[in-house]
């Protein structure tokens, strides 16, 4: 991740759009790096602060800017065309061939999933054991989407670790039976952004078996949004990985109130009104 420097009159502005920029990156997808041992072990010695404390600050601060995100997303045997229109809570994944639609919205209290093929359908939740199904041919599932995990009350701090350069605050959360593909997830949180950096996912096991990392960012206008994210499926039997980049290649911000003919944005009549879109 590029080193971001700012003057100090535009630091705690900085500071709030990565806050975001993290809480996105993570609600989006799991990713994953090259090795299954990147990370050190936390040090216990240097605690974390209290998990109430900083579940407080996430939700508090989970309030996504209105972008449309223009990429692809890449799976070891397709590459899929996407626009992603973010706005608060919600976002919609808008895949351009084959048409599919996932609409998602995240609440501290809980998360939503739908899906359609087409945009006059009508949306149908996902739930139960579908959650854990794949989307198209990926390595991101419904529920990788949702951010479940930053629910789950059986969750043990471990210390302090690093993630790259940054200082962050490592996590164990267990979910309850029967509602999750994962038997633990290990995450971990900026100490300086309270931003989800990475999230490891495990089987009953203790083996590894999905990893979310994030490669780069960008900035559009005042905010930093993803560059480039990889996911990898991890089989323990036969260690061996598949994994799925996405790549955002440009994007632009949009008023809630944008149309498909605003004179504000020269590309909006290309793009959907923010708010048509997350009504429909």
């Amino acid at each position: 991740m590029k080193e971001i420097t700012t003057p100090k009159g535009e630091r705690s502005r900085t500071c709030r759009s990565l806050t975001k920029l993290g809480f996105f990156l993570a609600s989006v997808l799991w990713m994953s790096g090259f090795s299954r041992s990147a990370f050190a072990a936390p040090d216990p010695a240097k605690p974390c602060p209290p998990l109430e404390f900083l579940q407080g600050r996430f939700w508090k601060n989970f309030r996504l800017q209105d972008f449309a995100l223009h990429g692809v997303i890449e799976s070891e045997r397709e590459s899929y065309p996407i626009q992603l229109i973010l706005h608060d809570r919600k976002m919609i994944y808008d895949f351009l061939n084959p048409p599919f639609q996932i609409r998602v919205e995240i609440q501290p209290e809980r998360s939503l999933v739908e899906r359609r093929r087409q945009k006059r359908d009508p949306w149908q939740p996902v739930s139960g054991r579908s959650r854990q199904s794949p989307i198209l041919d990926t390595d991101i599932t419904y529920e990788d989407l949702c951010l479940d995990f930053m629910r789950w009350d059986n969750v043990r701090p471990l210390g302090t670790d690093h993630v790259k350069t940054l200082t962050a605050w490592a996590f164990d959360a267990v979910p309850p039976p029967e509602t999750s593909a994962y038997a633990r997830v290990r995450y971990w949180i900026a100490a300086e952004y309270y931003a989800l950096l990475r999230a490891d996912g495990y089987n009953k096991a203790g083996a590894l078996i999905k990893r979310l990392e994030v490669n780069g960012v960008q900035r559009i206008g005042d905010a930093y949004v993803i560059k480039e994210m990889q996911v990898s499926s991890f089989d323990p039997k036969k260690e061996g990985s598949s994994r799925t980049f996405i790549n955002i290649r440009r994007g632009e911000p949009l008023s809630p109130e944008a149309g498909p003919h605003s004179s504000r944005n020269p590309s909006s009549s290309r793009l959907p009104s923010v708010a048509d879109e997350l009504s429909r």
